[in-house]
Formats: structure tokens, C-alpha cells, sequence
């Protein structure tokens, strides 16, 4: 049963790190590529008519995302160390129980 949890473990760890790359991207995104034009199909990350609107709007955008991408990266981490943990207990466990196993049981004298 620790097995089944350690592969989900190291599945969700997978998940949150490829999360925390998207989210990384798409917060730098929001802070390289601006462009405001009067066409408004060439817009890149422009929300309203000031230069100066736009990079606060993207700025606070940029970091939104780079906190949730902080967020999935510790849970991605937290994760990974849980899974090893169960995967170091789980042996550690089996070596137990294999010395348990084998040494001769040691037996009172008769009265």
C-alpha cells in the first residue's frame, strides 16, 4: 500500500513542477512581451491606452504568477521528499523484518 502512495506521491511532485514551469513562463511572458499599437489586433499584453497602466497591470500580473509557480515548486518538493520518505520506511521496515527472521529465537530454560 506505501508503494501505491510513493507513485502518487512522485506523480503529483511531477505535476506541480511541470506547473511551476508554466507558471514561471507565463509570468515572465507578462513582463518581456509588451506592445501597445494603435491596431489594437497588434496589442501584446495591453489592457488599456497608458504605457504606464500597462506595466503596473502586467508587473502585478508577473508576480502572481511567480508566486503560484513558488506555491506548486514547494508542493512539487514536499511531494518528492514524502515519497522518499515512505520509499527509506518501507525498506527499512523490510530489513527489520528480515533480521527478525532469521536470527534463532533465544528460549528460557525449563523450570
Amino acid at each position: 500500500m506505501k508503494k501505491y502512495f510513493g507513485k502518487v506521491l512522485f506523480c503529483l511532485a511531477a505535476v506541480f513542477i511541470i506547473l511551476f514551469g508554466v507558471m514561471t513562463y507565463k509570468g515572465y511572458d507578462k513582463i518581456t512581451n509588451y506592445y501597445n499599437s494603435d491596431y489594437s489586433m497588434l496589442n501584446k499584453n495591453a489592457y488599456v491606452g497608458g504605457d504606464a497602466y500597462n506595466y503596473i497591470i502586467n508587473g502585478t500580473y508577473a508576480a502572481a504568477y511567480f508566486v503560484l509557480a513558488a506555491g506548486f515548486l514547494i508542493s512539487g518538493i514536499v511531494c518528492m521528499a514524502a515519497g522518499f520518505l515512505l520509499i527509506v520506511i518501507d525498506e527499512n521496515n523490510k530489513k527489520i523484518r528480515m533480521e527478525d527472521s532469521s536470527e534463532p529465537q533465544e528460549e528460557l530454560p525449563p523450570l
